[in-house]
């Protein structure tokens, strides 16, 4: 059976662990650190909660924040729902709320109740030390809903300090995303957009297809699947000043999944091996939407047989290229 999508995005942690760029990820927790107490931050595309996950543990993120993490899969979310909390309690930080739904929308409203009769995540004395007020939502970000609009005298009281988009901008319509960023961001906010797939995929040992394989699934993405592009990370780059953001530091974030040595043990660490097949999975999705004359069927299913023995004997590797950048939204 195909790993699930909750599987995979759980099993890529480690992965992405190793590959995110620590001066930008440093960059960014400096930035955060200088915003006023709470530091605001919405997640576009949370998956299942790896990312806050990841920021409370290494210690990231500002001593309070208050987050609102979105995504539009309801398994994703009812999966974080599940574990975010109990993951996070070896870490100095401590939930102090967790809701279906509702946004803390200004520091001065923390601890109060919206209009619409949620309760916000009140920090007040219900906590010592670090802490965040978690907002978990099924929607679509990119949805103009899910921005509350300006008001008469042009303030937009649901604007956050930070946004987060994690391998997500690759899988998206990218001018429609960083719209939607700017109208989510106070202006002088900040875009942390990591894992930010840009024009490489690879996998050893060679194989004689592997050069049709690559060029067809990046084809796949620029031409045939519904939104994202084979080379988002060097388009964020240049798209980044015409929707009036600065760029502060960028990096390179490259995947690179491997068995382990001799002297390491055997077979992948941590689910990397459920990481890979799921990999194997999209590529071959994406492959069998070609028709006959742009790759043989035959070919494909040699490729892929070739690469799953590989991965049942622990021989497979794989290289995705990525960058991460940080971003500001320039003030008016």
């Amino acid at each position: 059976m195909s790993p699930s999508l909750q599987s995979y995005l759980a099993a890529k942690r480690t992965v992405d662990d190793r590959a995110l760029n620590r001066r930008v990820l440093e960059r960014f927790s400096d930035e955060l650190a200088g915003i006023d107490d709470p530091a605001r931050v919405v997640e576009f595309g949370f998956g299942v909660g790896t990312m806050i996950e990841r920021l409370a543990e290494w210690g990231r993120l500002p001593e309070r924040t208050s987050y609102r993490a979105i995504d539009r899969d309801p398994e994703n979310v009812a999966v974080a729902r599940a574990q975010v909390s109990d993951r996070l309690e070896p870490t100095e930080y401590r939930i102090v709320d967790d809701h279906d739904s509702g946004w803390a929308a200004t520091r001065e409203d923390v601890g109060t109740v919206e209009p619409d009769g949620v309760e916000t995540a009140d920090f007040g004395e219900r906590t010592d030390g670090r802490s965040i007020a978690l907002t978990l939502e099924v929607g679509d970000a990119l949805s103009p809903e899910t921005v509350a609009s300006d008001d008469d005298a042009g303030r937009n009281d649901a604007c956050a300090d930070a946004v987060i988009a994690a391998a997500f901008l690759d899988i998206v319509d990218l001018e429609r995303a960083l719209e939607a960023i700017a109208a989510a961001l106070e202006p002088g906010g900040l875009l942390y957009a990591p894992i930010t797939f840009d024009g490489a995929t690879g996998f050893a040992p060679s194989h004689p297809l592997d050069d049709r394989i690559e060029r067809a699934y990046h084809r796949h993405m620029d031409e045939i699947r519904d939104a994202g592009a084979s080379t988002t990370g060097r388009r964020l780059l240049s798209s980044l000043p015409e929707h009036g953001f600065e760029t502060i530091v960028a990096g390179g974030s490259d995947w690179i999944v491997r068995p382990r040595s001799a002297d390491e043990g055997s077979g992948y660490p941590a689910a990397e091996r459920t990481f890979l097949e799921a990999i194997l999975e999209t590529v071959d999705e994406a492959l069998a939407a070609y028709p006959t004359d742009v790759l043989e069927p035959a070919d494909r299913r040699a490729w892929l047989s070739t690469r799953r023995r590989q991965l049942e004997e622990s021989e497979l590797s794989f290289v995705g290229h990525h960058i991460d950048v940080l971003g500001r939204l320039e003030s008016d």
